[in-house]
């Protein structure tokens, strides 16, 4: 999943170059302003649900048809619901038609991924993956060709989200004959009235915290479109895609450590424990060579991929990158909460950062432009992270030295890391710094012992659910 995650993640980045690189900062903003509004409009068709039916059918696999009918059920009349209304509101915003053609489209588009995160749900509920990861890489390069394509013969920017349709349409189809074929389950929408109050009781804290992540992850782009223009919005859209393309990372590991954060909560709470600070130290191990790399390298990364004309992306690059750590420890945080039946407490919490980040918004975007709205999701990334490791303790123990001993060791390496990155793209290329930077870092980790084999060793027999090896 991990592999399939990073090839998606690259060929979508690939896309997005070609996209600014041919359209502009004007055009790209149009293009990405509709995106992130559609998508702050899809999450009413999905409202938790997904989690709800992972954690449910975790804990017992004879009834995941029963909760898979039910929920696809709730799931259309949500998806109607809310495709209506995102019409409504970019119509009563006052957006040109050319705007509003494009949600439109990509309104239809979100529907068709909503359907597929809930089959794959079902997937990684029984354990089987290999198929979503098929189907990410795949879906991804569908859009490739086509949209390429289309850049080619000079269409119109609508014909671009109509790439995304396409695949999305065809993942649909794929997961739901996958779902069928090897599983016996079944695309039946149903209404189980049980299970439908069960899942509904379970799904609000789900449902509220999916709502405020989406509108906190997406506010900045809406917000600057209005406050600063479209090509506000392209330059921002380059330090937002650069940040994001590393998402694959957490998003991939906490597909398998869900499941399991579940099962040892009701099962084995010291597992839990280690394998909520295994989880913690290795995305920290990924992201901070991540984040201070790029921070050092963003001005060479933006000018060699997107030309001058994205110049102003370089400082939201650079702190955006930077909020990478936070962001990326967020989510083991977020998974663990939720499925320990604390998504009470992380509904509130991302609640709380999303009208933190609205404000900031507000306050930072007038005066500073993109750097203003990096500047939001930066203090929002650290309180998300900060408010909901508060939270942790009160689930199970968790050895706080060896988290700060971890949070030392990475940091101090790549900091070194960061220094000869720096040093050598003074005189030379910055493609030898990276290459240079990728030889440091494990070296550093290596020398500092912030990852070793008997952490490796550790998180695969929990994973396994083998005895439990502490770590050192």
């Amino acid at each position: 999943m991990t592999l399939a995650s990073v090839g998606q993640k690259i060929v979508a980045f690939l896309y997005f170059t070609l996209i600014a690189r041919s359209l502009g900062a004007e055009g790209t903003g149009q293009y990405f302003f509709a995106l992130s509004f559609t998508t702050v409009f899809v999450v009413f068709v999905d409202l938790g649900l997904t989690n709800v039916l992972i954690r449910e059918s975790a804990k017992s696999l004879d009834t995941i048809q029963s909760f898979f009918s039910t929920i696809l059920f709730s799931k259309i009349i949500l998806g109607v619901l809310s495709y209506i209304t995102a019409v409504i509101v970019i119509n009563l915003a006052g957006y040109s038609v050319d705007i509003r053609h494009l949600v439109y489209l990509s309104g239809i588009t979100m529907l068709f991924d909503s359907l597929h995160l809930s089959i794959f749900g079902v997937l990684r509920a029984i354990g089987d993956i290999k198929w979503e990861a098929i189907s990410v890489v795949g879906s991804q390069l569908i859009t490739l060709v086509l949209g390429s394509l289309f850049l080619w013969l000079g269409m119109p920017i609508i014909y671009l989200i109509f790439a995304f349709t396409v695949s999305s349409a065809l993942n649909a189809l794929f997961a739901a004959a996958v779902l069928s074929r090897k599983h016996g389950i079944v695309l039946r929408p149903a209404y189980d009235k049980r299970i439908f109050f069960h899942v509904a009781r379970i799904a609000v804290p789900f449902a509220l915290a999916a709502v405020f992540a989406r509108v906190y992850s997406y506010a900045d782009s809406l917000i600057l479109s209005k406050l600063a223009g479209d090509a506000a919005v392209g330059w921002y859209s380059i330090a937002y895609k650069i940040t994001f393309a590393f998402q694959f990372v957490p998003l991939a590991l906490v597909a398998v450590f869900y499941p399991r954060f579940s099962e040892y909560c009701e099962t084995n709470k010291e597992k839990l424990a280690r394998m909520f600070e295994l989880s913690m130290k290795y995305l920290l191990a990924v992201a901070f060579p991540i984040a201070v790399g790029i921070a050092v390298l963003a001005k060479d990364i933006v000018l060699t991929l997107y030309t001058v004309e994205y110049m102003p992306s370089v400082r939201a690059l650079q702190i955006l990158i930077l909020s990478l750590i936070f962001s990326f420890v967020s989510f083991p945080i977020g998974a663990f909460l939720n499925a320990c039946h604390k998504q009470v407490h992380q509904t509130a919490i991302v609640g709380c950062v999303m009208v933190v980040n609205i404000i900031l918004n507000l306050l930072l975007i007038p005066p500073y432009g993109v750097a203003g709205a990096a500047g939001a999701a930066f203090i929002g990334n650290v309180l998300l992270a900060a408010f909901g490791y508060a939270v942790v303790p009160g689930v199970t123990k968790i050895r706080h030295w060896f988290l700060f001993k971890t949070l030392l060791q990475v940091g101090a390496s790549a900091l070194v890391m960061a220094a000869a990155v720096w040093y050598i793209n003074l005189s030379s290329s910055f493609l030898l710094s990276i290459l240079i930077g990728a030889i440091v870092y494990p070296v550093m980790l290596s020398v500092t012992r912030a990852l070793t084999a008997h952490d490796v060793r550790s998180l695969r027999g929990l994973l396994r659910r083998e005895v439990v090896i502490t770590p050192e």
